[in-house]
């Protein structure tokens, strides 16, 4: 069962054809890394303005053996 959680961390990828990683600030359970993509998060995922090194916000899914699927993004000012 996914359990959808609140995280902090900063894109530490992002590919061109829509895909990225996010590195937690904290663990999420055994989760260091979340994965989005245009195709797997929800819309309207600020794609366009991700770049690496950029501190975001958001929801990812988790559970106890896959790594998490982030579903939402917010940049940090």
């Amino acid at each position: 069962m996914t359990e959808r959680v609140q995280f902090a961390g900063t894109v530490v990828r992002v590919e061109r054809d829509g895909f990225g990683v996010v590195e937690f600030d904290q663990a999420i359970g055994a989760n260091t890394h979340g994965i989005f993509s245009v195709a797997t998060s929800e819309p309207g995922l600020p794609f366009a303005q991700l770049k690496r090194g950029i501190h975001v916000t958001g929801t990812a899914e988790v559970d106890d053996r896959e790594l998490a699927a982030v579903k939402t993004i917010k940049i940090e000012n």
